[in-house]
């Protein structure tokens, strides 16, 4: 391992616009140019959608930005988005320099949901956890909820050095379609499983469709081993590597995966899984 993160330290930061880990486990400030922004749900007040998008963007390039940047990342009207802007400023959410017309999160944003999840969230531990697996992995990792039929990503460090897709917050994936979602789908019963799947593959496009037998085979292999591993089902030459959060670090279902390309990952996922278990074992303890 540690001859692995020693060559990562080497390489070039550049990153293709994305947030790269510093040296001391943080975040350095990149702007994500060809970030996969999720488009609103129709059922969505756009307005209400439309400012909690802003600010998983700050939240995504991690520093300050003009109206330009903001617009021109969401696909937001110029107007539209200054509206939202000044909303937002006004109720104390972001701060405002009329020298340089920027706009940044306020500590205001930092406090909201601060009593939420207190193990796993207070003091960053998540993050300094999918900091540590990422570190040492060279891939991307991912924290996924439950969101209806979806597996959500809410919180992601991404890879700078693998070609995969940049993920921001918020990009949600059929739970029945992706390694997260079976490790979310692991705690719930064949019954109310098979009812998931047929709900899903209601409305689901060609792609998403899946045979309830292969569903539960996906589920079981998690249960069994407590992980899933398998090709990526959205991006090609991609694996994921995914298993549910340990109830004492959350109250509420939540996944952990690694994503890396197959050729990176299928010939160390006993050492993968371990690593994993060692991190959340040690934010268990913490």
């Amino acid at each position: 391992m540690g001859q692995i993160a020693s060559a990562d330290a080497r390489r070039s930061p550049s990153d293709r616009g994305m947030p790269i880990a510093s040296a001391r486990g943080g975040l350095v400030k990149k702007k994500a140019a060809g970030a996969d922004w999720p488009s609103l749900p129709a059922s969505v007040v756009k307005s209400a959608g439309r400012a909690l998008q802003i600010l998983e963007y700050f939240d995504d390039t991690r520093g300050e930005a003009n109206l330009a940047d903001v617009s021109r990342a969401l696909g937001y009207p110029e107007s539209s988005a200054s509206i939202l802007l000044r909303s937002l400023v006004t109720m104390g959410y972001l701060g405002y320099d009329r020298y340089t017309r920027t706009y940044r999160p306020t500590s205001r944003v930092r406090l909201l949901g601060d009593w939420i999840e207190p193990k796993l969230f207070e003091n960053d531990a998540i993050i300094r956890l999918m900091e540590r697996i990422h570190e040492q992995a060279l891939a991307t990792v991912v924290l996924a909820s439950r969101n209806g039929l979806n597996a959500q990503y809410i919180y992601v460090v991404q890879s700078r050095t693998d070609p995969i897709p940049h993920l921001t917050r918020g990009v949600m994936r059929t739970i029945t379609s992706s390694g997260p979602g079976y490790a979310l789908l692991s705690g719930i019963d064949d019954i109310e499983l098979g009812k998931i799947v047929r709900r899903v593959n209601v409305d689901a496009r060609p792609d998403e469709l899946r045979k309830l037998t292969d569903v539960l085979g996906d589920v079981a292999a998690v249960r069994r081993n407590g992980h899933y591993h398998g090709p990526s089902r959205l991006s090609a030459g991609m694996s994921v590597l995914a298993m549910p959060v340990p109830a004492g670090l959350s109250g509420t279902p939540l996944a952990l995966a690694i994503a890396s390309p197959s050729e990176q990952m299928d010939g160390r996922v006993g050492e993968l899984v371990e690593l994993m278990h060692r991190c959340m074992a040690d934010a268990l303890q913490g």
